[in-house]
């Protein structure tokens, strides 16, 4: 049995306090695991524990990579037991390779505080900011080691996936070492990936795969290898028409089943030129138009700090629309460039253009 220790240093409810503090009653804390692993899924986790947890409980959890596997397994139980309320989220590795790993972590984020099925008032999330809700949040950097939520989040998150490593993928793929390295890069794995080649549990997005892959005749890359997936189609135009570029690309989205919410949405922090609906997604377009491309292509115009400001309208358009709720969102970019004739127009569409 473990026992608990006093411990100096180590993750608080400083955090939690100073939330409770401003009114905020259920706080979640998130993390995820396996985010840099070139096989297998990446998992999040969300956490609530009791304001009033016992000192013995506390002294059970702290970072998860601070932990042995015996420390890990034991605070893992314990918050199942004890905590207030968790959840799980899990992405895997041919997601990863369709939206890029940085939205996928925030999928894996959301869904696992879909799991938990409260109204949670505030999240302390390890590090990653804007995961795609409303409800108030605060990013910490190596929040694992300072906020006993978010490390309870990083325990169970952890422990959840090496259970998927070791005793799933290990199984159903033989050979590889996924229950010593589960997933990551070791030499070990490495080996076994140039001798045996990549399964479909393997991150083909990921440099170490994808080159791997480039340079053996045997390996077809068949999962999408960009997260910013981009498509081209053109439009013909008949004579004499002068279609506005946001028009004009308002009815090509309604072509590709975009379902138009809203037109030129205006606030202090921007404007985001066409607000729209694909099944439950939101999805927010910014829209270029260049009469040709000789001084580039309109994608090129897209920076930054444009993007910056199109998520802080989003986010608060989303905060008066759907509350708390948790709903995915994202941001598209339109370019449309008319030909030299000017008979036709192209458009270039980037889906998850802020990632």
């Amino acid at each position: 049995m473990q026992t608990a220790q006093k411990r100096e240093t180590g993750p608080t409810f400083a955090f939690e306090t100073e939330c409770r503090r401003s009114g905020y009653r259920v706080i979640a804390g998130i993390d995820e695991a396996g985010r840099g692993a070139l096989a297998g899924p990446v998992v999040a986790a969300a956490v609530v524990l009791p304001a009033d947890m016992s000192e013995e409980h506390i002294g059970l959890i702290d970072d998860s990579k601070k932990l042995t596997i015996n420390q890990r397994e034991y605070a893992f139980d314990m918050i199942r037991t004890y905590g207030s309320a968790h959840g799980v989220g899990i992405v895997p590795a041919d997601q990863i390779d369709e939206l890029g790993i940085v939205p996928a972590t925030k999928l894996a984020m959301r869904d696992a505080i879909r799991a938990i099925r409260w109204r949670i008032d505030f999240l302390l999330i390890d590090a990653v900011t804007n995961i795609g809700i409303a409800t108030p949040s605060k990013s910490i950097i190596r929040g694992d080691s300072k906020s006993l939520s978010i490390a309870a989040a990083s325990i169970i998150a952890k422990v959840t996936r090496d259970r998927i490593m070791s005793d799933d993928l290990e199984a159903q793929y033989p050979g590889y070492g996924f229950a010593q390295h589960k997933g990551y890069g070791t030499v070990t794995h490495m080996d076994m990936l140039e001798s045996l080649g990549p399964t479909p549990v393997h991150r083909r997005s990921f440099k170490p795969v994808a080159q791997l892959i480039a340079d053996k005749s045997w390996a077809v890359l068949s999962a999408t290898s960009a997260s910013n997936i981009a498509s081209r189609s053109e439009m013909s135009l008949p004579d004499g028409l002068g279609l506005n570029v946001e028009d004009a690309a308002a009815n090509h989205l309604r072509q590709l089943g975009y379902r138009i919410i809203d037109r030129n949405y205006k606030t202090r922090h921007g404007e985001v030129d066409i607000i729209a609906k694909v099944g439950p997604e939101w999805v927010f377009v910014e829209v270029k138009g260049r009469n040709s491309t000789k001084f580039g292509r309109p994608v090129e115009a897209l920076t930054p700090a444009k993007l910056n400001r199109i998520e802080n309208v989003a986010l608060g358009y989303l905060s008066a629309e759907v509350g708390s709720k948790v709903v995915d969102w994202r941001i598209d970019f339109v370019g449309v460039t008319r030909s030299p004739d000017g008979r036709s127009l192209d458009f270039e569409i980037v889906r998850n253009a802020h990632y």
